[in-house]
């Protein structure tokens, strides 16, 4: 299920302390929409196995 925006920033503003900054809740913003774009490409099988990982690693680092 995607996440609004406005719900984000909700879950953020619940979270903030006396001394947050825009900066943390630039970056907390960042980690959510980051996760949730993972679990959008996870329920579309585009995930790779650790081994598969290791692999291409490998290819990359010749």
């Amino acid at each position: 299920m995607e996440t609004s925006l406005k719900e984000h920033l909700i879950q953020i503003a619940n979270r903030l302390t006396p001394d947050s900054t825009l900066e943390d809740v630039y970056e907390q913003l960042s980690l959510l929409s980051d996760i949730e774009i993972s679990e959008q490409q996870e329920k579309k099988g585009e995930i790779l196995t650790q081994s598969q990982v290791e692999l291409q690693s490998r290819e990359w680092l010749k």
